[in-house]
């Protein structure tokens, strides 16, 4: 019977401590950031598919579970201005088309650290890092378009029936996206880490800007996030576990 209680007491030793490290673990992979920086908008008004002519202030929210030091799950509430107008480019400004409209986007990305994430389990023993790290996902934008077709200079027939199409046109203010990137994180606190990164977002429609037919109906709408991300990672807490021994 002694024996019996031994293997018991050991068994349930050993199931606890299994809940207490696994629950201390779990509580280190969660982080929370601010990120302030710029939109931009790449649609048929803005000729360049990486610079934006009219980059506009934008911010917004990051939460963000490492899942492995290489890998994590991130999810985004951004807010930013697409605008763009004919008159940049001499050979558009004819059109004289301009756009404008809020962004507002939920996305959740993956996250690849081409380096890993190194963790000591001293505090003391921390030492900062650098880490570049690439993302993918999918997300949606909200859009709310303001657009002028009608101030042509010179009327071209393709462009104003373009035009007299786009403004009749039926669509959604929601759109579907992938967004992806590229950046480089600072990991300069055991808590704390700063990220630069530039990002591009494909939608699937071309009428995020409210632009179609007068401008390239062949080609859907895109956009960017620039910007900086401070990040805080929550501490362990301390963790009550299954048995009092």
């Amino acid at each position: 019977m002694t024996l019996l209680k031994t293997r018991l007491w050991l068994f349930c030793l050993w199931i606890n401590l299994g809940f207490c490290a696994t629950a201390a673990v779990a509580q280190e992979r969660w982080e929370a950031g601010a990120f302030l920086g710029a939109s931009g908008y790449l649609g048929d008004l803005n000729k360049s598919n990486l610079f934006a002519k009219e980059p506009r202030p934008a911010f917004g929210a990051t939460l963000r579970y490492r899942v492995s030091p290489y890998v994590s799950l991130r999810l985004s509430l951004l807010h930013g201005r697409l605008s763009g107008r004919d008159n940049h480019y001499a050979d558009r400004a004819f059109r004289n088309f301009t756009t404008s409209s809020p962004a507002n986007e939920l996305a959740t990305q993956v996250e690849l650290n081409l380096w890993p994430l190194v963790d000591s389990p001293n505090p003391r023993d921390f030492q900062p890092q650098f880490m570049p790290y690439l993302f993918l996902g999918f997300g949606v934008v909200a859009t709310n378009p303001v657009v002028d077709l009608d101030n042509m200079i010179i009327i071209k027939t393709e462009y104003a029936e373009g035009a007299e199409i786009d403004r009749t046109a039926v669509y959604s203010n929601l759109h579907a996206i992938v967004p992806f990137g590229l950046g480089v994180k600072y990991r300069f606190h055991r808590q704390w880490t700063v990220a630069a990164e530039a990002s591009f977002r494909v939608a699937f429609s071309d009428y995020l800007d409210g632009i179609s037919f007068a401008g390239n109906p062949n080609k859907s709408d895109r956009y960017k996030f620039s910007g900086i991300t401070l990040s805080y990672r929550f501490k362990k807490m301390a963790t009550r576990c299954l048995l009092d021994f």
